[in-house]
């Protein structure tokens, strides 16, 4: 039996090596091009165990981490553990429950971000299968 104390990433690499390359995949998927072409949604994603910083700027398609992420500007900030992060990528996490009980905070242009959650979903079994290729099955929630 796993205990809950353990967190899912043992560094700030691994985050970036995994929910990082979803948002990858994000920036160059034709639907959130298509969604997001004439808005200005750039998210920073600020997460915690481990500190990891990620940016994804939608419109000009790319991605940004680490000290260049804090320097440039973003429309939303997207606060959460990088537990809680694993979870959502993996359609575990009800986003606006989490919202609801202080697990996430979203701060910025909300309703730009929350009209493009439905996007997310299909990222998801995407998101799974980068982690079973790269044999972290480990980090997939039951």
């Amino acid at each position: 039996m796993s205990t809950q104390t353990e967190h899912a990433f043992t560094n700030t690499d691994e985050v970036y090596e995994y929910i990082g390359k979803i948002f990858e995949v994000a920036v160059t998927d034709p639907t959130f091009i298509a969604t997001t072409k004439d808005t200005d949604l750039i998210v920073l994603l600020k997460q915690t165990n481990p500190e990891a910083t990620i940016l994804v700027d939608f419109p000009g398609q790319r991605l940004l981490t680490g000290d260049a992420a804090e320097s440039e500007r973003s429309t939303v900030l997207l606060r959460m553990s990088s537990d809680n992060s694993n979870k959502f990528w993996q359609g575990k996490l009800n986003f606006t429950l989490a919202m609801a009980q202080g697990k996430v905070k979203l701060e910025g242009k909300r309703t730009l971000a929350l009209k493009l959650l439905p996007l997310t979903a299909p990222l998801f079994s995407t998101y799974k299968t980068i982690l079973r290729e790269a044999g972290r099955d480990d980090l997939l929630v039951a």
